[in-house]
């Protein structure tokens, strides 16, 4: 049956046909990691998503096996998502060899596992993509040099911020060597506009494209449409292109009922969306993290509308998406929050959550009346309809 494999491919080469296999095969060797940790096979997405493959290594082996319709981008995710390592899949035989260190964790945690040295063969695909993303590594060499020529004006400007010291702050920006880290800045930023739109350019006639700018880009902001605009009809109708287009161009939802859950409480109760809306007005579905800093710049503002609005049926339901737990109840205690507070990833990844904060305001029968209100914006809408 081998032979008659062969001989058919043959035939069909020599026609400038191709011959395919009907799916992929990740054969992984990981060296330093225990037997049973779990690996995960995850969609590339801008919000968290649920694994699409589950394993777990053994004799530092494993092993994935699937089909994509297309080269597609995943995370291979380690542990307890302790690290992820970018890997573009295609239909074919592909090795994956690496090894796995202990490294302090984020988020205040304990010592985790890392990928070190991953080396991936068997994908013309990841080697492009690779080769796409080398543009960031050389980004980083020339922001981190930056950084070291004006390291000294650098802590001089931060150490007169942390003392709210406006008068030597002023001081300092009218120094020669500030003045010189401001143009450098400048052109550093600069420079990466010019590096990314070449990439973008470079690609913009396939899925390469659009697929680059979810990788590249943190969020995108009005000021990218022109580059997405100018690519090929089909790299913006490609799987990444409509990716793109729904954060470039979002549809406005107000009105719409917004996705139901049942989530967990901290005594481990299971509660619904219907149950914590039910006797309420207006809810503000606040998603953020205990490292966040502009969530936690932004819980004054919440608090301040709470206590002015509680009473007229103004409540908050706080989803947090941190990974360590006592780092959000934590936070959780220092900030004196006093309405129902959650920590469920499931609620983020249903409510397709790209980054904190995230709010949405809705009505008590769960339709959507406005999304990412906050601080000044989010008193005028409570005014608005419940009342000064």
């Amino acid at each position: 049956m081998k032979k008659l494999v062969y001989v058919l491919c043959g035939l069909l080469l020599l026609g400038n046909f191709a011959c395919t296999p009907s799916g992929y095969t990740i054969n992984g060797e990981l060296e330093g990691v225990e037997d049973g940790t779990k690996i995960a096979l995850v969609p590339f997405a801008k919000y968290d998503v649920k694994p699409e493959a589950e394993t777990t290594i053994e004799g530092g082996k494993f092993q994935f096996e699937g089909t994509v319709s297309e080269p597609r981008e995943y995370y291979l995710v380690l542990g307890d998502k302790e690290d992820y390592f970018q890997l573009m899949i295609e239909n074919s035989s592909m090795t994956l060899k690496g090894e796995v260190v202990t490294a302090p964790g984020r988020d205040g945690s304990s010592e985790v596992q890392r990928f070190n040295d991953v080396n991936v063969s068997g994908s013309e695909s990841h080697d492009y993509f690779k080769s796409q993303m080398a543009v960031r590594e050389d980004l980083n060499k020339l922001f981190e040099e930056k950084n070291e020529r004006y390291a000294d004006v650098q802590a001089m400007y931060g150490k007169a911020r942390i003392e709210k010291n406006q008068a030597r702050m002023d001081s300092i920006k009218n120094l020669p060597a500030y003045q010189d880290y401001v143009e450098a800045e400048n052109a550093f930023f600069a420079e990466v506009g010019k590096r990314y739109n070449e990439v973008f350019v470079a690609n913009k006639q396939t899925f390469w494209g659009p697929l680059m700018m979810l990788n590249l880009y943190s969020y995108f902001t009005p000021e990218v449409r022109p580059t997405f605009d100018a690519m090929s009809e089909e790299a913006k109708s490609s799987y990444y292109g409509k990716m793109v287009a729904e954060d470039l161009y979002p549809a406005n939802r107000t009105g719409e009922a917004v996705p139901g859950f049942t989530t967990t409480d901290e005594n481990g109760n299971k509660i619904t969306l219907n149950d914590l809306i039910k006797d309420k007005k207006l809810i503000l579905i606040d998603f953020w993290a205990s490292w966040c800093v502009p969530c936690r710049k932004e819980l004054p503002n919440v608090k301040a509308s709470y206590e002015k609005y509680a009473s007229k049926g103004f409540e908050v339901l706080s989803f947090s998406i941190d990974k360590n737990k006592d780092a959000w109840l934590n936070a959780v205690e220092e900030e004196g929050l006093e309405w129902p507070n959650f920590n469920d990833l499931d609620v983020s990844t249903l409510y397709k959550v790209k980054s904190v904060p995230t709010t949405y305001l809705i009505d008590n029968q769960g339709r959507l009346l406005a999304d990412n209100v906050r601080g000044e914006e989010l008193g005028k809408k409570l005014e608005e309809i419940l009342g000064n």
